[in-house]
């Protein structure tokens, strides 16, 4: 009887850690104009921190995720989108060479980490959503990152 409890209990305790992994849902993305008005390092955790609920969400729940990012930057004015552009334009601008290569280091860690079929589904989704600007417009946008 004892043997039994014992298994039972283990079982229990298995299913809660492993649903407990596989529910690991993703956070509601937080308000565009308060992530820009962030510190660098705390914009830096809160990255990691949703690289790492990313990596173990579902595709189904990082497109929600996607998508309620769009929604809270499209309820914003075009001209709260151009001072938040702006703003983290210039914050990019103010950061040491040694920040601008942790930034991108992290950003290559977390696109090293994830399995070729998310990526390739990071990359549609991005073609995707950069169909949508002009050309004009889209020019230059790597060359600001890699300055």
């Amino acid at each position: 009887m004892k043997h039994l409890i014992y298994k039972l209990l283990q079982i229990t305790a298995i299913t809660f850690s492993i649903s407990g992994t596989t529910f690991a849902a993703l956070p509601d993305p937080l308000d565009p104009r308060e992530v820009a008005n962030m510190p660098f390092e705390q914009r830096q955790a809160r990255a990691k921190e949703i690289h790492e609920l990313m990596k173990q969400a579902t595709p189904e729940e990082r497109k929600e995720f996607h998508q309620k990012l769009r929604l809270k930057m499209q309820a914003l004015s075009p001209e709260e989108r151009k001072a938040m552009h702006e703003k983290m334009r210039e914050d990019w601008k103010t950061l040491t060479p040694e920040q601008r290569e942790q930034v991108k280091k992290q950003r290559h860690a977390y696109l090293r980490s994830l399995t070729p079929e998310q990526r390739e589904e990071m990359k549609k989704e991005r073609h995707r959503l950069l169909e949508k600007f002009p050309p004009k417009e889209r020019e230059g946008w790597n060359n600001e990152l890699t300055k």
